[in-house]
């Protein structure tokens, strides 16, 4: 599997969720399936830094993968630039990267609480 580059926008304080469908070809007609799966995501600086944001990650099979961003951890994220990826472990342990790219925070002005 390719590592999709994906490049996250974020406005700090607000809230997310990204959807991506997983295919086994490029014209999406066959989905990868996902059973027995499981996925994480986060958010560092850079490669080895802290964990700035875990992203929470739900599976609904056969292929879909959805990543959110609540509006506290979103909050967490005071640097402009920083990188984020998301491996897939299958139900053999194998772990695959599948996606990855840089995360631009744009920093809020307004302050509203939830």
């Amino acid at each position: 599997m390719t590592v999709a580059r994906v490049p996250l926008v974020i406005y700090q304080g607000d809230t997310y969720a990204w959807d991506f469908a997983l295919w086994e070809d490029r014209a999406a007609s066959i989905p990868i399936d996902l059973t027995g799966a499981t996925a994480k995501a986060e958010i560092r600086l850079r490669s080895g830094s802290p964990v700035i944001v875990d992203l929470p990650i739900s599976i609904t099979l056969p292929n879909e993968i959805v990543a959110t961003l609540s509006r506290t951890d979103s909050l967490k994220l005071v640097q402009p630039n920083a990188r984020w990826d998301m491996q897939l472990t299958l139900p053999d342990q194998t772990v695959t990267t599948i996606m990855a790219g840089p995360v631009t925070v744009t920093r809020s002005i307004t302050e509203s609480a939830p």
